[in-house]
């Protein structure tokens, strides 16, 4: 099942996507029995809104595709205002002299969990979307952690364009492309930490709630191509869809 947050007749209304019809979603998407309910018109007729509510957190992941001699990843909070949705488009920075795009794997939670073990995580899963962690890496101004303020701005987040409940998170096909040209591809059987993991360890700092996204890092590989102004981003997952977003100057 695929579960969208779409602009219908100019609200924002929760949905479920089949082929390429968007039907109104019935009951409660947390639910044990979420169902579609009579069909709203094609997907291509709808803006795909970023698939989080307000209340929701963005829990974010750095180093999650080395292990070196470390625990677990790094974890950062990643402000809502930094989210945009598939279509969408965020301004370079004045200060920034240096940004990449993070195509990323995003799990998304279904119930309220906290000090969850990875073997009991499944269960707490609702499902998987798509990240463009945008990052300013290298600026004119000098801070502290460079790397997490560079995360921070509006329009950083490009998350969608849709909940995807049925794909492998162990063996997703994550793909970036700048412009229409494929850069990266790569699989989440590499990544360090696998989502069950990534939950058993957030959960022991950050309590979840339904509808908050864990998004896995940046794999190898990602800062191959500097984004320049008017440059378009795509991440795409297998499964799930592609998202696009542009930097303008």
């Amino acid at each position: 099942m695929k579960f969208a947050r779409v602009n219908h007749q100019g609200q924002s209304t929760w949905a479920i996507v089949e082929g390429d019809t968007v039907y109104a979603l019935e009951g409660d998407r947390f639910a044990a029995d979420p169902r579609k309910g009579a069909a709203l018109g094609s997907a291509s007729e709808f803006e795909m809104l970023f698939p989080l509510d307000p209340t929701n957190q963005i829990v974010a992941l750095f180093g999650g595709w080395a292990i070196g001699d470390r625990d677990g990843p790094g974890i950062f909070i990643k402000p809502y205002s930094s989210l945009i949705s598939t279509g969408g488009s965020m301004e370079y920075p004045e200060v920034a002299t240096t940004v990449y795009m993070e195509p990323e794997l995003a799990i998304v939670i279904g119930k309220t969990c906290s000090k969850v073990s990875a073997k009991d995580a499944k269960d707490y899963i609702l499902g998987y979307t798509c990240v463009n962690d945008t990052t300013v890496f290298e600026s004119k101004i000098e801070t502290t952690f460079p790397h997490i303020w560079g995360k921070m701005f509006d329009g950083f987040g490009t998350v969608g364009p849709v909940i995807a409940t049925d794909i492998d998170p162990k063996d997703a096909t994550i793909r970036g492309a700048v412009n229409g040209k494929e850069y990266l591809t790569i699989n989440s059987s590499l990544l360090a930490w696998d989502v069950y993991e990534i939950i058993e360890w957030v959960s022991k700092v950050v309590t979840l709630n339904p509808g908050d996204l864990i998004s896995t890092g940046a794999p190898p590989g990602f800062n191959d191509v500097a984004i320049q102004p008017g440059d378009v981003m795509t991440v795409t997952i297998d499964g799930i869809g592609s998202i696009d977003s542009t930097i303008r100057k």
